[in-house]
């Protein structure tokens, strides 16, 4: 009888966590895995095609799902190629745990093929580098992974496997299984602050973050808004965490919140921060809430206490659960003033505005938000949507509407070539859903080829290029620091619809702004994958700025600067 080895414990101890999609690209140094994955038929090893593709999925995984998420990539340049999935995982508090492969441990040091220091390379990054030299260790590392992504602040778990390790002898080593977490309820003294803070307060604020961001989450937040007659809004890349469409809803806090509405924000004179950590980019650069002391006093709830007072002064912290909080906050609610139904039908009237959108006229392509309006328009109401970063998505976040149903996955650390693997994924998890994908076209080639992926597994998913030929971040960035003198952001592109055909996909182009309802039909309607190709408007580079606009901008910054 063959003996029982390290690689088939790991095997069965993801089985015993209920892992049931692992995303990876192959890799010697950890084939025992795969092959003793092969008696585990109830989890699904999905191929990549790249190890940043693969980290990409199991990064959408987890934020669908809540739960953490499984990606294994061999050693070396598959470590290194997965790394901006671990950047991303931290910078998103997303729970995914890596198993990286390994040289031999009797080579260590000797500067092997391929060979890293995983613990110094991903300190940084992860939350945890587990490297295990001893076989029948591996499934308590393995349990320890998948317990600490998810703990306090979720986020990425590496865990090391050495070739040779995968072969020990584990006979009678136990399985360990999923650890429960602990948790925090409000203490009845903070419950009873909080509710005298928002007692006194005309016009609070409700903001929520990534630890609301599931069913129940949402929920709570809907009635504590509701309950105590607050404006509630979501943060960068969660726009989805608030019905868009709900009479309480008051915009995206952030990068992409014109000016009129942060204007309108900065009235708040109190600000309860459900959930969120809150970044640069959520805060408007850190001055709203300003940091590190608010102008207006500031509930801060988020489980992990470490985040509580970090960047900023909180009148109140309170580490618990915020889902709790909030059910338990909504209880004890007075009758909103008519004070406060004013503040949140303004910031709610405000928001409907600018969602509207509306018609831009363009010599050079489509002013792309035609083609998100019109998808807003046509997705179903529980259609998922993963978006890639870039200047494009300014659309995507003040034109569709979004909610817990219609969720959003995004990069909050501003990754590009999140947006066709996190599609990929998303109809991987939940096949039967319609599943779109969007993304600039330097994102696109830069994962696109994930599309093969999504050919290989039957995955139906919708992909929208916006194509203006150019790095459109960059060089809005450019248009302001330096004018007039354009460099490094033009991009040559191929026919993404014939590039798509060559996958065996649909290909679709909208080139004016009467194709963009026909076509996003079609495409909506196909069974199977799909790329639409949009010729996009340079000129109308944002939402709120054209070319012109940016040089105008810049040319009052220099005079201001003489």
């Amino acid at each position: 009888m063959a003996k029982r080895t390290a690689a088939r414990l790991l095997a069965e101890t993801l089985d015993a966590h209920g892992v049931d999609l692992i995303f990876s690209v192959p890799g010697e140094s950890y084939l025992a895995v795969t092959d003793a994955l092969i008696d585990f038929p109830r989890i699904r090893l999905i191929v990549c095609r790249h190890e940043g593709g693969a980290g990409f999925m199991a990064l959408a995984d987890a934020k669908l799902t809540q739960k953490p998420a499984t990606c294994f990539v061999s050693r070396g340049p598959g470590a290194t190629n997965v790394s901006i999935a671990i950047h991303t995982a931290r910078q998103d508090a997303a729970p995914v745990v890596f198993f990286i492969g390994q040289i031999e441990r009797k080579d260590f040091g000797r500067q092997a093929l391929q060979e890293v220091d995983y613990a110094k390379t991903f300190s940084d990054m992860a939350k945890l580098v587990i490297d295990v030299r001893d076989g029948r260790l591996l499934s308590d590392a393995a349990a320890r992974a998948y317990h600490v992504a998810r703990a306090g602040t979720p986020g990425p778990v590496v865990v090391v496997l050495p070739e040779d390790m995968l072969n020990d002898d584990t006979e009678g080593v136990p399985v360990c299984g999923p650890r429960a977490l602990a948790g925090a309820a409000p203490r009845a003294d903070d419950l009873a602050k909080a509710s005298e803070m928002l007692g006194q307060a005309e016009r609070p604020l409700l903001v929520l973050g990534g630890a609301v961001d599931h069913a129940k989450g949402a929920a709570a937040a809907i009635r504590l808004a509701e309950a105590w007659g607050m404006a509630a809004c979501t943060v960068f890349q969660r726009p989805h965490q608030f019905p868009n469409g709900h009479a309480h809803y008051a915009g995206n806090l952030g990068v992409y919140a014109p000016g009129e509405q942060m204007k309108a924000l900065r009235e708040a004179d109190l600000v309860l921060c459900l959930g969120a950590r809150m970044t640069d980019l959520s805060s408007n650069g850190y001055s709203f809430p300003r940091a590190p002391i608010p102008e207006q006093p500031l509930i801060h709830v988020y489980p992990d206490p470490d985040v509580i007072g970090r960047v900023w002064q909180a009148t109140l912290g309170v580490a618990c659960d915020p889902t709790l909080f909030a059910t338990l906050l909504a209880a004890q609610s007075p009758k909103p003033s008519d004070t406060r139904r004013a503040w949140v039908e303004r910031l709610s009237a405000i928001n409907r505005r600018i969602k509207s959108y509306q018609p831009r006229q363009a010599n050079d392509g489509v002013a792309f938000g035609v083609v998100v309006n019109e998808l807003s328009r046509q997705l179903r109401p529980d259609a998922i949507v993963s978006s890639d970063a870039g200047n494009f998505s300014g659309w995507v976040a003040r034109y569709m509407n979004f909610s817990p149903e219609r969720p959003h996955v995004g990069a909050l650390s501003g990754a590009m070539g999140g947006g066709v693997p996190g599609a990929v994924a998303a109809g991987l998890r939940y096949p039967g859903r319609q599943v779109v994908g969007v993304a600039g076209d330097g994102g696109f080639l830069m994962t696109g080829n994930e599309l093969a992926t999504a050919m290989l597994y039957d995955v139906p998913v919708k992909l929208f290029v916006s194509n203006n030929a150019s790095y459109g971040t960059i060089r809005l960035h450019q248009e302001l620091r330096h004018p007039g003198r354009v460099t490094s952001t033009e991009l040559r592109n191929p026919n993404f619809a014939k590039w798509a055909e060559s996958f065996g996909a649909k290909g679709l182009r909208i080139a004016k702004d009467a194709d963009a309802a026909p076509v996003v039909s079609e495409a909506l309607e196909h069974k199977g994958p799909v790329v639409v190709e949009v010729a996009t408007s340079l000129y109308h580079l944002t939402p709120a700025a054209t070319l012109d606009d940016l040089a105008r901008i810049a040319a009052k910054r220099a005079a201001r600067a003489q």
